[in-house]
């Protein structure tokens, strides 16, 4: 007999939902709702095992984020490539057929992942901070173009104040089998903080999903829109009064890493781990003995900082007369070119091709970056001509 959900994190039970005061549960999606977001970045993953959890298209259409537990499987090891099978925005009450879904061709977890499970077991707080995984297609889409938006840090966004957070999903185990509502996409709101419990792992009681939920991605409502900041990887029961909570594993630094792995192995990553930005209102006069600014403005990068280049053109008498700074969104200040002794000869103008720039490894890339550029010293003078500012992230 087939198992057609995922019970691994939280009591195994089969029960349709009900009701209690003060606890937050899932219920069905509108079908009429499924096409807008964040539930039309949501689906049902199925394994080869035979088991079925939840996940969702976020940061590209070809990635598919959810719980490393899902692509563990069910005798303690990885499943193979081409294990995952994709249904995206299915909302019926029965298990799909696998020509309704896209077979992935591959995934990037935590290395940690595996020998937390073996060390401490599945279900243990040691090891539900590295239950993340990022599937990814290369042949095909996975969402028709969509992609979910998504916030840089999760944990911060959760524990955060007056945000609203959501989870989608498909909790089949709370479910009879056969139920019309046991494969339905399910959504579960809620407003309280929640609280870390280790690392990038946060916990929150009076909610819960149950099973068949795992994976599910967590929501914030930020900025006028659904954004994604983690999967969940437990969604314990209500059972006889007890209380109940939920566990959610948070976007962060390290998730961004497998997230770019998977990106550069879609073949299709674009400009969201690579990006060449152009320096604004050039050309522009720099004041004799004095300075000029100008900006980068980088945006859509998902990562940190792997790598910096500088395109620069300057027309000036004497580049020795010239200091060049260059400052991150973070504050990080580089000083590319310093002045030289008036009385030192020195050539005319100032061409950078390609310059890779230090000091800024393991940065955030977004935001404004700004190039100073001063004329050290009295008569001559010159002018900033363009610039362009290559970043790469991992």
């Amino acid at each position: 007999m087939r198992m057609r959900w995922f019970a691994g994190l939280g009591l195994a039970l089969f029960m349709t939902p009900f009701g209690h005061a003060g606890v937050a549960f899932p219920s069905p999606v509108d079908p009429t709702e499924v096409g807008f977001s964040p539930y039309i970045y949501t689906g049902l993953i199925g394994t080869t095992d035979g088991y079925s959890g939840s996940g969702s298209v976020a940061v590209h259409p070809k990635l598919v984020l959810g719980c490393a537990h899902m692509n563990y499987g069910v005798n303690n090891a990885w499943l193979p490539a081409r294990a995952i099978r994709w249904f995206w925005k299915w909302n019926q009450g029965n298990y799909p057929d696998d020509k309704n879904g896209i077979l992935l061709t591959g995934y990037y977890y935590f290395s940690s992942y595996q020998s937390s499970v073996r060390r401490y077991g599945m279900d243990d707080t040691r090891t539900y901070p590295s239950d993340f995984v990022a599937n990814y297609s290369a042949t095909q889409e996975t969402a028709g173009g969509y992609a979910g938006g998504w916030v840089e840090d999760g944990k911060q966004c959760l524990t955060t104040g007056g945000l609203n957070k959501l989870i989608s999903g498909y909790p089949a185990g709370r479910y009879i089998e056969g139920d019309p509502n046991e494969y339905r996409m399910h959504s579960t709101g809620f407003s309280d903080n929640m609280y870390v419990e280790r690392d990038n792992y946060l916990g929150l009681d009076g909610v819960e999903t149950g099973p068949g939920n795992s994976g599910g991605p967590v929501w914030v409502w930020k900025s006028g829109e659904w954004a994604f900041a983690g999967v969940l990887v437990s969604g314990t029961e209500y059972l006889s009064n007890q209380w109940s909570s939920i566990g959610v594993c948070s976007l962060n630094k390290g998730g961004w890493g497998l997230i770019t792995s998977a990106l550069k192995k879609t073949g299709s990553s674009g400009d969201l781990i690579k990006k060449t930005v152009a320096l604004g209102n050039v050309p522009v006069a720099i004041p004799d003995q004095s300075s000029v600014e100008r900006t980068f403005t980088v945006s859509g990068l998902v990562g940190v900082i792997q790598g910096v280049k500088l395109n620069l053109a300057i027309t000036h008498p004497r580049k020795g007369d010239l200091a060049v700074t260059l400052r991150s969104p973070s504050g990080n200040t580089v000083t590319l070119l310093s002045a030289v002794v008036k009385t030192k000869s020195s050539q005319a103008n100032l061409i950078l091709s390609g310059k890779n720039v230090s000091g800024f490894t393991n940065l955030s890339p977004n935001g404004v970056w700004t190039l100073t550029v001063r004329d050290s010293f009295q008569k001559d003078v010159g002018s900033l001509q363009s610039g362009s500012l290559e970043i790469t992230t991992r």
